[in-house]
């Protein structure tokens, strides 16, 4: 009847506009969980050829040439939309904060690499999504879906049963990780509130040039007599992070932190996974253990950001 299809239209109308807004949210949430996938792989291999090249060349020249090659891949992107469009913000103070906490995290990581095991320094660093709902609650009071917390308790189990924390092997160089981890966590979130209005070649050109800033003054006399191997391990060092970041921010944009934070855990089972094809590295039944463990952590949350949506409420 008329007068009842002209009053049913409006709420019909208004759940189907609902239903498409939560499949479309769904929808973000898994694309940004595949980016992060993709992203995981990327660093992992990066950090093989990293780990390849610190044979011969210095860590200064290293990072040196991974953000060198990080701002010349921005440029393009940056002249194409126009120098003055392209860099102006307003937010300078918080592309500073994002700019400091992942320098400041980057140093502290490869200072603890230096004192402590590689896998000690690299789980530590990757307990960072462990960290993100205190810096998200810090930040703005979100509170986290009690939900949300499972694959985060589950990811952290199995970082506790691989590095086996006792007295006597905890250092200073174990908290330096550890902050290197905290700060990572800001970059995560300062990464999600900029991407909310700032465009990616302008968040990741204000991030490459500021950490080349930093390293490129203690960099000359770095180069001198490297292989062409090292070379190229180097400059694909470069090309592989600088993806690393697109695929960072592109997904911290599209979802919410604490929803895709933990698939970084995967990449602490892709450098096992290289130690042991390159290096010879076998895990032992412990470290195995806690790789599953970890797992279990990162498919727990595609499971419960991909079947609910949860990532925005969360």
């Amino acid at each position: 009847m008329p007068g009842m299809r002209s009053g049913t239209a409006p709420a019909y109308n208004g759940a189907f506009w609902e239903v498409r807004a939560v499949t479309a949210e769904r929808q973000a949430v898994r694309r940004a969980i595949y980016l992060s996938g993709l992203m995981v792989v990327l660093g992992s291999t990066a950090a093989a050829a990293t780990k390849f090249a610190s044979g011969h060349a210095s860590t200064v020249a290293i990072v040196t040439i991974q953000y060198l090659v990080c701002s010349l891949l921005c440029l393009p992107r940056i002249l194409r939309a126009g120098l003055r469009s392209s860099l102006h913000t307003r937010l300078p103070g918080l592309h500073l904060l994002r700019g400091g906490a992942g320098v400041l995290g980057f140093y502290l990581f490869y200072a603890a690499i230096e004192h402590i095991p590689l896998v000690d320094a690299m789980l530590l660093r990757q307990s960072a999504p462990l960290l993100v709902p205190l810096v998200v609650w810090a930040w703005s009071r979100e509170q986290v879906g009690g939900r949300a917390w499972l694959p985060l308790l589950v990811g952290f189990a199995g970082i506790v049963v691989i590095l086996r924390p006792g007295p006597q092997g905890f250092s200073l160089w174990h908290a330096a990780g550890l902050v290197s981890a905290a700060t990572l966590a800001l970059s995560m979130v300062a990464t999600r509130a900029l991407a909310a209005t700032e465009p990616t070649p302008r968040i990741l050109f204000y991030y490459a040039v500021l950490s080349l800033a930093c390293i490129a003054p203690f960099a000359p006399g770095e180069f001198e007599g490297l292989p062409a191997a090292v070379w190229a391990a180097m400059l694909y060092v470069g090309v592989a992070i600088y993806a690393t970041l697109d695929l960072y921010t592109r997904a911290y944009g599209m979802a919410p932190t604490a929803a895709i934070a933990p698939i970084n855990y995967f990449s602490v089972v892709l450098a096992a996974l290289w130690g042991w094809l390159f290096w010879d590295q076998v895990p032992d039944h412990w470290s195995v253990l806690g790789s599953v463990l970890v797992i279990a952590g990162g498919v727990l949350t595609i499971h419960l950001a991909s079947g609910r949506g949860e990532g925005a409420a969360s």
